[in-house]
């Protein structure tokens, strides 16, 4: 009986101020469709609109007007703060259609189903790992770097299972090693993927550096991570680089990496920090195997890479960059890498997409690589529409 006068009690004190009686409109511009999609809303203008307190921000949940259905979402705070200032809502949208999205606060809300994971894994030297449904990632740690083994690249995880496989992987290769067995390792396909992508000291699939004289000067492994959103449809993380030397000048670089449900591609933004008052140029990059090909489907917005794993029973493992005009970036093949140039001052920083798909899964060729990097470009130039009525 208390739950239900809880319940009634903000209910109605939202329906009495009007607020739950707005609807928001979200307008797909393209005449493609979006699959899946987070849209960022101003969680103030979402709590103006629905007349309710910060505090209910946690009680909203978010409905397809038509449908009924839930709508996932998750509170983000975008500035790495814990105080969150954005709604965010895993939507898909037809080509040129509009969907309308209505809005409950209630005071239990159900939990919902955990689209994106990631964490540190001490028990593999300090790697650092992600992924969504369609893709995983990592990178580097201290640990592994005082082993000898330095690379600030980002290595790809190929699979085709929707569920997670951070920790599966580890656990079984942790077993193989322990028990003499290779057929353990995650090297080895075993049904859900596999690791077969190397990095060494490339650039990996997104990694970035200085470029000079044609070169790439980069940083050795990451020192510190701090994890900022952990599901259920995005997750983010800052890691931190140690100052290095790129032709006498001394940089360090924080690079923010975000992934959403329903996505190949991270959106990273990295800031290099110098001296003096002249630009840089920084460079992210793809590494590009022998017999891999590489193409650029639109200068200086795309860079697309049809690479060979390690192993040939792999297939091919796609790999991509993705800028939006804005960012003024400009793409060049050099140093073994398909690369996008941006040109910065000391703390201004630079955001690109880069992401990964295998031809074993849902990117069987080249052909449909591209398209769907070109696709990742279109939404960037075309964001969803947002806009408030009355119901």
């Amino acid at each position: 009986m208390r739950f239900a006068r809880a319940f009634i009690a903000i209910g109605l004190a939202a329906v009495a101020t009007g607020g739950l009686g707005q609807t928001l409109i979200l307008t797909n511009p393209l005449a493609t469709d979006r699959a899946q999609e987070v849209v960022e809303i101003p969680l103030m203008q979402v709590l103006e609109h629905l007349h309710i307190s910060a505090g209910q921000a946690g009680s909203i949940q978010a409905f397809d007007a038509a449908t009924k259905e839930r709508i996932p979402e998750q509170l983000f705070g975008s500035d790495n703060a814990a105080t969150p200032d954005l709604l965010l809502l895993l939507v898909q949208l037809p080509a040129k259609s509009t969907k309308r999205i209505s809005f409950r606060v209630e005071a239990s809300v159900p939990q919902q189903e955990t689209l994106v994971f990631g964490r540190d894994a001490p028990e593999r030297k300090d790697d650092f790992a992600w992924e969504n449904q369609q893709v995983a990632y990592r990178i580097y740690g201290p640990a592994l770097e005082a082993t000898g083994e330095i690379t600030s690249g980002i290595d790809v995880w190929s699979k085709r299972v929707p569920n997670f496989v951070i920790d599966s992987f580890y656990k079984r290769d942790a077993e193989g090693a322990r028990t003499h067995n290779p057929a353990l390792s995650y090297h080895v396909d075993n049904g859900q993927g596999l690791d077969s992508y190397y990095v060494g000291p490339t650039r990996g699939c997104g990694g970035t550096a200085v470029f000079s004289g044609g070169k790439l000067i980069v940083s050795k492994n990451y020192t510190t991570m701090r994890i900022l959103a952990n599901g259920p449809i995005r997750f983010s993380a800052v890691v931190a680089y140690a100052p290095w030397d790129a032709n006498g000048v001394s940089v360090t670089e924080s690079k923010k990496i975000t992934l959403d449900a329903g996505t190949h591609m991270n959106k990273i933004e990295s800031t290099y920090t110098f001296q003096g008052g002249s630009t840089v140029e920084l460079a992210a990059g793809i590494a590009v195997h022998e017999g891999a090909s590489a193409e650029f489907p639109v200068e200086g917005g795309i860079a697309s890479v049809w690479d060979t794993p390690q192993l040939a029973s792999a297939g091919k493992i796609s790999t991509g960059l993705v800028a939006d005009p804005s960012q003024h970036a400009k793409t060049v093949a050099a140093a073994g890498h398909a690369l996008m140039v941006f040109t910065r001052h000391s703390g201004e920083p630079f955001t690109y997409l880069a992401g990964s798909g295998w031809s074993k899964a849902d990117m069987p060729s080249a052909g449909d690589w591209n398209a769907y990097l070109k696709l990742q470009l279109k939404m960037l130039e075309h964001p969803v529409r947002i806009s408030w009525k009355n119901r």
